[in-house]
């Protein structure tokens, strides 16, 4: 008998420990030491719908950092910017700014929020661009649903010809004479534009036929030449190596385009000092070459 009852005591005294094990330990789990310092981070600028993670690291006493994963409690405001799970994963509802609070152990910090929904980007041809001018901004804007424009939205560019232009922070680089076709990207809008990029062809005026004409000795390439004249005269222009070229017009400007294929090609063409006043110096005023895709 006294045997049964000490293994009976000794169960109950088993019971009571395991008890208050666990009781402990769910005791311990509940309490969380609060941070010395929080650090809360979100995007600078969120331009779509898309949910992207509230980051929160917390420090310690001692100032050991780490990431905090769970046992965080989000709040957004104002409410109806957009939803914040518990997970700490935000998502703009609309365009609009406001805050993060994250709070752990009543300890609580907060982070700006920059809502900025593209519905769309506006992207227009740019047209042609001169090969030695460098590295330009093409005109385009991103734009919400109202047509408002999101000017501090990073618009990301692609090209599909990077042989022809490339992007490069946040620019885009000319690289060889030929039409870009390229992507600009916002958000989860895209739009499609293209850029044209000439060369300007400085060579040598060879004056011809008792110098009232003048001849440009060109490698075979596609060329645009333009003459400008202070006064309306008619103008002819003669290509060597593609006759099915040669034209003449009337006017002030005068713009042919060519494509020359032989290795012995050029343009002759009248010399405007000539047609201005007669004299036979040759002069290049008023005329520009251009390679062109």
């Amino acid at each position: 008998m006294s045997f049964l009852w000490h293994q009976g005591a000794r169960r109950d005294a088993l019971r009571l420990g395991f008890g208050l094990l666990v009781t402990g330990g769910v005791l311990g789990c509940e309490q969380r030491e609060a941070p010395s310092e929080l650090r809360v981070e979100v995007p600078s600028v969120i331009a779509s719908k898309d949910p992207v993670a509230v980051s929160v690291q917390a420090s310690n006493a001692q100032g050991v950092r780490k990431i905090v994963t769970e046992g965080a409690d989000y709040a957004l405001e104002p409410a109806d910017l957009g939803s914040l799970s518990k997970a700490g994963m935000l998502k703009c509802e609309r365009s609009g700014d406001g805050k993060v609070n994250v709070s752990i152990a009543g300890v609580s910090r907060s982070a700006p929020v920059r809502c900025r929904i593209v519905d769309r980007i506006e992207a227009p041809n740019v047209g042609r661009v001169e090969f030695a001018a460098g590295p330009f901004t093409p005109k385009v804007r991103a734009l919400d649903k109202s047509g408002a424009e999101l000017s501090d939205v990073d618009v990301t560019f692609f090209s599909k010809n990077s042989g022809v232009a490339f992007p490069k922070d946040g620019q885009l680089v000319p690289k060889s004479v030929g039409t870009a076709n390229l992507v600009a990207r916002a958000g989860g809008a895209s739009a499609e534009f293209k850029v044209d990029v000439v060369r300007k062809v400085v060579v040598e005026a060879l004056p011809i036929e008792q110098n009232k004409k003048l001849y440009f000795s060109l490698e075979p390439a596609k060329y645009e030449l333009k003459i400008t004249l202070p006064s309306p005269h008619r103008v002819s222009a003669e290509w060597r190596g593609a006759p099915f070229c040669n034209a003449s017009s009337d006017g002030l400007e005068h713009v042919w385009v060519c494509g020359l294929r032989a290795k012995a090609g050029g343009v002759a063409f009248d010399n405007p000092a000539y047609l201005k006043d007669g004299s036979k110096t040759p002069s290049v005023e008023g005329v520009e070459l251009y390679e062109v895709p």
